[in-house]
């Protein structure tokens, strides 16, 4: 089972739920071959990777990941994307980064998130903002899809972020990370910062600007 040719996007999927097949379908729409791309909690460059197969069809951007072991993968596997080893919050400094019992891509800055996983270990870790990084990264320019899957800070990054007169044209954000559905107040922040529900993949809300509804679904 390898495809078929008339498959627009060929038959593969890297992500958990087929997040990236839904944001090729919407960048098609939008009419942007090659979407630009902020991965927030990057884990993998390709396993459970909602930008893998964006990085395939020739799309490059920024990946950020705290966990040493894994962010290596990155250097080796997406060397064309920028890759940073830091934690993402609200303000710029240093947090504890928790290492739990589960799975390393669930380590996090979260305190009550990392207690409900067990937590084994802890060290002192950079953390920068959302607009830090694409100033830095980005000069200033959000790229198209913002991914961010961090573990429990994701609303407190979001609410932080000032996303100007040019925001991403799609952001995914993990809703239920098993430690409660934050579903409600992710879509009444994401409507106030001028975005709507696109869809659900899995666990994920896919968002998308208001401003691009007509183009998305041709009303």
């Amino acid at each position: 089972m390898t495809g078929h040719r008339d498959q627009w996007f060929g038959g593969r999927t890297y992500a958990q739920h087929g997040d990236d097949l839904a944001v090729l379908n919407i960048f098609k729409r939008l009419g942007i071959e090659k979407p630009g791309y902020l991965d927030v909690g990057a884990y993998h460059p390709f396993d459970l990777s909602n930008t893998a197969l964006l990085y395939e069809r020739g799309s490059r951007g920024i990946n950020v990941e705290p966990n040493g072991k894994l962010f290596m993968a990155f250097l080796d596997a997406r060397p064309e994307d920028k890759n940073i080893c830091a934690g993402v919050a609200p303000v710029h400094g240093t947090l504890t980064f928790y290492h739990v019992a589960a799975d390393p891509g669930r380590f996090t800055f979260d305190k009550a998130t990392a207690m409900t996983l067990g937590i084994t270990g802890s060290v002192d870790w950079p953390v920068m903002t959302l607009n830090e990084i694409v100033q830095r990264e980005a000069c200033g320019t959000w790229p198209d899809l913002l991914n961010i899957d961090i573990e429990g800070l994701d609303i407190d990054v979001l609410r932080a972020a000032d996303f100007g007169a040019n925001p991403p044209r799609v952001v995914i954000v993990e809703a239920d990370n098993g430690s409660g559905d934050t579903s409600h107040e992710l879509d009444a922040l994401m409507h106030a910062k001028g975005f709507t529900l696109h869809s659900w993949c899995g666990s994920n809300m896919i968002f998308v600007r208001v401003a691009d509804s007509d183009r998305i679904w041709g009303i």
